[in-house]
């Protein structure tokens, strides 16, 4: 399989996402959108299933997040997402001489919502949702001066980090994963990229699924999906397949993703 990293430019802003190609005939494409504390790596345990699926596989990282442009403007509401989203599949589209191709659309967390403004958007261009852990909504903490000076700390410390994301995987993580998660929030304007993004996720989706084809995941063991949020989900996504992985917490593509590649391979057989 062929891995290649690339940019688009949107308004200045350049959004960093990467494209595998498989070495046999494509039979389905699929989009990976990554939340804002993931990035195209971590989807990295997929992807030799995928290529020998066939699949046509597109990451990208959120603008602001990831390898994505960090600048104080990145744009943060859900349209603005979903149509940069879309303009990269288009040019996915374009490199492969293949326009007005149908995508399976997955994300992951907190960019679950981006799928689902997506697939309103374009609903002819959709061949199923996929929703990964998917967070519609993150009450918004009273202080933003209080949010902003955790936001540092837990950035600032390894150690920090690594009990904030080792707590929601459920899991313990090699130091490897967790410096690659870390990394991107080094850069200047990270922390208030996240308050905006967390301001956006304060606000949930007023649009459901729609008529696509739909599953959702999440792991037994996801300490974010609970209550209020699990409620959302079911809201939202009425109609859906919904699956869950035994033990898994928030970041399944790390901790399990033998499970994940499982569903993945029957999904796309079920709607072929």
């Amino acid at each position: 399989m062929a891995i290649e990293s690339r940019y688009l430019a949107f308004h200045g802003i350049r959004v960093h996402f990467s494209v595998m190609v498989p070495e046999k005939e494509i039979t389905n494409r699929l989009l990976l959108l990554c939340s804002p504390v993931m990035n195209t790596f971590n989807w990295r345990k997929l992807l030799p299933e995928l290529s020998e699926l066939g699949c046509l596989t597109v990451s990208v990282d959120l603008p602001g997040f990831g390898k994505s442009s960090c600048d104080p403007g990145a744009p943060q509401s859900i349209l603005q997402r979903a149509n940069i989203v879309w303009g990269i599949l288009d040019e996915v589209d374009s490199m492969q001489n293949a326009p007005l191709s149908l995508w399976h659309l997955c994300g992951h967390g907190s960019a679950c919502s981006t799928i689902l403004k997506m697939a309103r958007l374009y609903p002819e261009s959709v061949k199923s949702q996929i929703h990964l852990s998917p967070v519609f909504y993150i009450p918004l903490p009273e202080s933003r001066e209080k949010t902003e000076k955790q936001l540092i700390r837990t950035f600032e410390s390894p150690e920090r980090f690594r009990k904030t994301v080792e707590n929601a995987a459920a899991h313990t993580l090699d130091e490897f994963i967790l410096e690659k998660m870390r990394k991107p929030f080094e850069r200047e304007n990270s922390v208030h990229t996240c308050l905006r993004a967390l301001k956006v996720a304060s606000t949930p989706p007023t649009e459901g699924m729609g008529f696509t084809p739909t599953m959702a995941i999440w792991g037994s063991n996801d300490p974010i999906i609970t209550g209020v949020v699990r409620d959302k989900i079911h809201e939202l996504l009425p109609e859906a397949e919904i699956h869950k992985l035994v033990s898994a917490g928030h970041y399944p593509m790390e901790t399990h993703s033998k499970a994940l590649r499982d569903y993945l391979r029957g999904w796309f057989k079920y709607n072929e």
